[in-house]
């Protein structure tokens, strides 16, 4: 689960915004969502259903986001990082010179924070 709520009434205003953490954290190119999957988390936590997802989909494309869809799924585009680059930079931050190991490692885990689920 992406994120880590008590199963409670948090109203359906913060829906808009597990959707969109969900599309960043769990989806790319070659992971696309569906909307029962994003649904199906969501309700972990929130009563939610495909429709409901759909709808959110929808304001987040309308208002700016990156939001590609597929014929398996949505998808957050325009990631900072693919995961090609991601293993490029982490290794040469791992090879570098001047930084402790601990310093290398809290630099590869914040770099690792800007990529999604799918492709760390």
């Amino acid at each position: 689960m992406i994120f880590a709520m008590e199963k409670k009434k948090i109203g359906k205003k913060p829906l808009i915004l597990l959707v969109l953490k969900i599309l960043e954290n769990q989806s790319d190119a070659s992971h696309p969502l569906r909307q029962t999957e994003i649904a199906k988390e969501i309700s972990a936590v929130y009563p939610c259903d495909r429709k409901t997802v759909g709808r959110n989909i929808r304001t987040l494309r309308q208002i700016g986001y990156p939001i590609e869809k597929t014929k398996d799924g949505f998808y957050l585009g325009g990631r900072a990082f693919n995961a090609q680059e991601k293993r490029f930079i982490t290794e040469a931050v791992a090879n570098a010179e001047g930084m402790s190991e601990e310093q290398k490692r809290d630099l590869v885990k914040r770099l690792s924070s800007l990529l999604n689920k799918a492709s760390r």
